[in-house]
């Protein structure tokens, strides 16, 4: 168990994720590295991820959210008029509920579904979505049952958090594929090097380039170019997005 004094590290979150074997065991990890951030209700959505069987797609696949309000979710056919799952399906970076909704001109029903979300117990939302190379593979929601203020988490922390679980998820779940070697696997991912792929394992575990470049025996110099190749060879504009696309090109995996 964490606590004030130990909190539950991302380097740890990486390791345990890693080792998990079943679905329920990497939500309860998920849960636990949240949790330290305000969120205690969590759903993922697996939209559209050609790497899993359709067994595993649809709305909360894993979740804990009310039932009542993914019933009404469900009755009133919001994923057609949902702002949030909208504008993820336009950008690659995590996105504050009620941020958005002060920023748009939300029409009368989408404003009632948020309505009917906060009188349900879910706040401070936040969504993260996961792109691939056919699109928007997922998202995964994050609320706090508690009111404003109730959260105080790095949304680049919640993005890499996001993309360890569902690299996990995804490692547990997907199809099973033709073995291939790293090279095979490498020259397939967009001209990412062995050592840029190292090096961004260890950006998903949370270090520093100057870590890195101290893990490696390398200057602080060279990981950063070599940062900015990998930026642009996966068409990456920040650490996080470097990551969440390196996971789902397979460039990294557990």
């Amino acid at each position: 168990m964490f606590d004030a004094v130990h909190r539950y590290q991302f380097e740890d979150f990486v390791t345990d994720t890693h080792r998990a074997t079943a679905d329920d065991e990497l939500f309860a990890l998920l849960k636990r590295a949240v949790a330290q951030h305000g969120y205690d209700r969590i759903s993922l959505w697996v939209i559209d991820d050609p790497d899993l069987p359709q067994r595993v797609h649809g709305r909360g696949v894993l979740h804990n959210f009310p039932e009542d309000l993914r019933t009404y979710y469900k009755e009133n056919e919001c994923d057609r008029y949902d702002p949030i799952m909208l504008a993820l399906r336009t950008r690659t970076t995590s996105l504050d509920w009620e941020a958005h909704e002060r920023q748009s001109d939300y029409k009368p029903v989408q404003t009632r579904l948020y309505d009917v979300a906060r009188s349900g117990g879910l706040h401070n939302g936040i969504s993260t979505p996961m792109w691939g190379r056919s699109g928007l593979l997922a998202s995964l929601g994050l609320a706090s049952t508690e009111r404003r203020d109730a959260t105080y988490a790095n949304p680049d922390l919640i993005a890499a958090v996001t993309a360890q679980f569902y690299l996990s998820y995804k490692r547990l779940n997907a199809h099973a594929l033709p073995s291939q070697s790293p090279s095979q696997a490498l020259s397939q991912s967009q001209g990412i090097t062995p050592k840029q792929a190292e090096i961004l394992s260890w950006v998903a575990a949370g270090k520093t380039d100057q870590e890195i470049a101290d893990i490696l025996c390398i200057s602080r110099n060279t990981v950063d170019t070599h940062m900015r190749q990998i930026f642009a060879r996966l068409g990456a504009h920040s650490r996080v997005t470097a990551v969440v696309r390196g996971i789902a090109e397979g460039v990294i995996r557990p």
